[in-house]
């Protein structure tokens, strides 16, 4: 019997996650101190990249024109305090962070609880500390629940931003990723071979990827490329975030202006900044005839193309989601809080073709100065309510009623959660007694029997 080989060759359209895209990830997630930081870091290592300030050539600037919206405003109140006065005071950690997406997320109040419960057994490096089985024990103590039902929540958490939160181990981590960013990459098999070969109880904060991949580039010189994207994932992901701000002052990205009755909305000029590639080494490239000399040019100059690119990608991502949220809450530059509309990731996700995970991370640190105060980008996304009208409100403008009632009730009788509860029921806004609570509490805001004072 004769077996003949046969060659033939087909083309495939795969998606890989290219250098390029890298940075950019990584650039849209840092906050405007880190973002200066990096970029001061790229000047000093990169001699093709220079300031504006630096000798003459022509500007390659990461810079970004002004886009104005297209809404007016009819009835501006002309606020005239301090645009810093509402800044916030500390950065948020890991678990605020998940359960703030966990709140925009359109899952049932049942998979909402065991989320939180999952959530408060997720260390600083974003690992669960307790097993789905002890998980399970502990949530049935307070509700009916499968097995079933906690995996499907958990494996929601994991494509939470940071990618891989809540893994159970390393390996269930960086599969998770590798999964997530390289699922079409043409060594996606083999870097997912690497990754089974780890240990399940190795300690992300102890392992050396250089050490536990140099025996796979050993055997077979494929495994190469396929190591590299291994170390391209990142072993701790709640570090990314639990990684608290280290700054007096916050800089917003974003500023809302208002000019000639429309809002104007523009990145901030002072951290836009104007980088460019060095003229003077870039004309080297036509004068050097040393083989290794001219790669090394090229390279850099490249990377340096590369970054320049990645600025731009950065700033033009934040500023489309900022002009699509404000379009979305111009009734908050009108009214303040009171105004708020519901609004999750996905909305804008959807409008911008982008993963809710890449909108978590454009808006997580990143601030917008508006008339009414400085805000953290996410604080303009809320949950929704019902109203007996058929329309929808956001928790945010719940509060805000919250704030008001309280203000104003009798001070010598001061109004019980189940009494405000009722005063919104009459009003058309289904609101529960506990969720009264859990405003009340967000606000700072003490029980009835605290707020009593005697003697009025």
């Amino acid at each position: 019997m004769n077996i003949k080989g046969k060659q033939s060759l087909s083309l495939n359209n795969k998606l890989t996650m290219t250098l390029q895209i890298q940075l950019a990830i990584k650039l849209l997630q840092l906050n405007s101190l880190d973002l200066q930081k990096e970029i001061d870091e790229k000047i000093l290592e990169n001699p093709f990249l220079e300031n504006e300030n630096s000798s003459e050539s022509t500007e390659v600037t990461s810079e970004i024109p002004m886009i104005s919206s297209n809404y007016s405003e009819s009835n501006h109140d002309g606020i005239g305090y301090d645009a810093y006065e509402q800044l916030s005071n500390s950065h948020q950690s890991l678990r605020e962070y998940l359960m703030w997406q966990i709140g925009l997320s359109p899952i049932s109040e049942n998979d909402q609880f065991i989320a939180y419960n999952i959530i408060d057994y997720i260390n600083d490096d974003g690992f669960l500390t307790e097993s789905v089985e002890d998980l399970y024990v502990l949530l049935k103590k307070n509700i009916e629940i499968t097995f079933q039902e906690i995996f499907a929540v958990l494996h929601k958490i994991q494509y939470l931003d940071p990618i891989g939160i809540g893994a159970t181990s390393l390996k269930n981590c960086l599969s998770i990723q590798l999964h997530h960013y390289h699922k079409d990459h043409a060594h996606y098999d083999l870097a997912n071979i690497i990754i089974n070969k780890l240990e399940d109880d190795i300690n992300p904060s102890t392992i050396s990827f250089d050490a536990f991949t140099s025996e796979f580039e050993k055997d077979d010189d494929r495994y190469a490329a396929a190591t590299e994207l291994v170390k391209s994932l990142n072993p701790r992901p709640g570090n990314i975030i639990s990684r608290a701000l280290q700054q007096e002052h916050i800089t917003p990205d974003i500023i809302i202006s208002k000019k000639n009755d429309k809002w104007l909305t523009e990145l901030n000029p002072t951290i836009n900044p104007k980088i460019r590639i060095n003229k003077a080494y870039e004309s080297l490239m036509k004068d050097i005839s040393k083989k290794e000399d001219k790669e090394y040019v090229k390279t850099n100059l490249q990377s340096a193309k590369f970054f320049l690119k990645a600025l731009q990608n950065r700033n033009l991502t934040i500023l489309k989601v900022a002009k699509i949220i404000f379009q979305k809450q111009i009734n908050f530059l009108n009214q303040g809080d009171i105004g708020m509309k519901p609004l999750g990731l996905k909305d804008i996700a959807i409008e911008v073709d982008m993963h809710e995970s890449t909108i978590s991370r454009c808006t997580n640190n990143k601030y917008v100065q508006t008339p009414r105060g400085v805000y953290e980008m996410k604080y303009f996304f809320s949950s929704e309510i019902n109203t007996d009208y058929g329309k929808m409100i956001s928790s945010t403008a719940i509060k805000s009623m919250l704030e008001k009632i309280i203000s104003k009730e009798d001070k010598s009788s001061p109004l019980s959660d189940s009494q405000i509860a009722d005063n919104f029921n009459k009003n058309g806004i289904r609101v529960a007694r506990r969720t009264v609570a859990k405003y009340r509490e967000t606000l700072a805001i003490p029980p009835s029997k605290n707020r009593k004072k005697r003697g009025i």
